[in-house]
């Protein structure tokens, strides 16, 4: 029921700089983590992309195959993990 209610509740985000100092830790995680999830995003009509072509010709060529590659270097994933984890943290030493 909670992932529902913060599905529905969506709010404009135009944080493009940090805020500033004195804020707590968890909204500089919270704020990296927005960073990275954007950095994802601007990947996404480049995937699209290739799926129609993959889908179109029925099999992953030379081509194929290397720009997909290409594209999974550069995807930040790690640091994806990296922010989830650290918010995590930053979260529970708030909590205690």
């Amino acid at each position: 029921r909670g992932a529902n209610r913060m599905a529905t509740r969506k709010k404009p985000c135009i944080q493009n700089t940090p805020a500033q100092r004195g804020l707590p830790p968890a909204y500089y995680q919270a704020y990296a983590l927005l960073q990275t999830l954007r950095a994802l995003q601007s990947h996404e009509d480049e995937l699209c992309t290739l799926l129609t072509e993959m889908r179109r010709n029925g099999r992953v060529g030379v081509r194929m195959r290397r720009e997909l590659t290409e594209l999974l270097h550069v995807l930040p994933a790690m640091s994806l993990h990296a922010e989830i984890e650290a918010l995590f943290s930053t979260l529970e030493e708030e909590a205690a």
